[in-house]
């Protein structure tokens, strides 16, 4: 298959949440990418108080006029701890309900979250000074990744591959752009907002982003095909 035909296939296999051959290989292309990119965010942060870039970009993105965006963006950034686990609780449950492989999919992904924890006890980076830039809601806990960032990247993902099976075509790529949509503004919310470092939400995108790639790769062998069985259509089945 032609580089170009295949992209094209890995394309529309990716946006219907059914991913094929082609679309495993771009999968696993993008989780090896990412990991890459990621390990490479760390040895940096690891090595650099701050990288050359954080201070100039988390200045940029605070005063640029972000409009009605900002009022999202507190939304966005309001949306942690407890409430986090519970959004990602009702959204498995939802998806649940609605068809089994699209659950599992989303509690896969989920353990994104559990891994940025981790991660974040081993690097101890600190959150922004307030000396260097402003910070509208001071914030305890450490900042290298970003627990929003993990945290609102597998969701948006997750949820559009669990949707896009069960959507008019037409309705796909709105679907995959609101999804990368959330997740870019949520990102940015965390720098506007002075409680991370760029440098801790690009890891926190990275590593969301390549988990996301991951789990989507993996069921083709492991969960119920794009086609299967849903709760609602097996209690069909069984009543037939």
């Amino acid at each position: 298959m032609a580089p170009q035909v295949q992209a094209e296939a890995a394309a529309r296999q990716v946006l219907a949440g059914k991913p094929g051959q082609a679309a495993r290989r771009t999968l696993a292309i993008v989780a090896v990418a990412c990991a890459a990119l990621f390990l490479a965010d760390s040895l940096l942060v690891a090595t650099h108080p701050l990288l050359f870039f954080d201070v100039p970009v988390e200045h940029a993105v605070q005063t640029f006029p972000w409009g009605p965006l900002a009022a999202v963006m507190t939304v966005t950034n309001s949306i942690a701890g407890a409430k986090q686990m519970i959004a990602g609780l009702l959204a498995i449950g939802g998806l649940l309900l609605v068809d089994r492989r699209s659950g599992m999919l989303m509690a896969l992904g989920s353990l994104g979250s559990f891994l940025d924890e981790v991660v974040k006890d081993v690097f101890a980076r600190h959150r922004p000074d307030t000396n260097l830039v402003h910070v509208l809601n001071p914030v305890t806990g450490y900042s290298y990744p970003s627990g929003h960032a993990v945290f609102f990247t597998w969701l948006s993902f997750m949820m559009a591959a669990g949707l896009a099976p069960r959507v008019p075509r037409t309705w796909r790529i709105p679907l995959w752009s609101a999804a990368a949509f959330l997740a870019l503004v949520a990102c940015t919310g965390r720098v506007w907002a002075g409680a991370h470092w760029p440098s801790d939400v690009m890891g926190g995108f990275l590593m969301a982003l390549g988990w996301s790639a991951f789990v989507l790769w993996i069921p083709e062998r492991w969960l119920p095909s794009p086609s299967g069985l849903g709760i609602r259509r097996r209690r069909r089945a069984a009543g037939s």
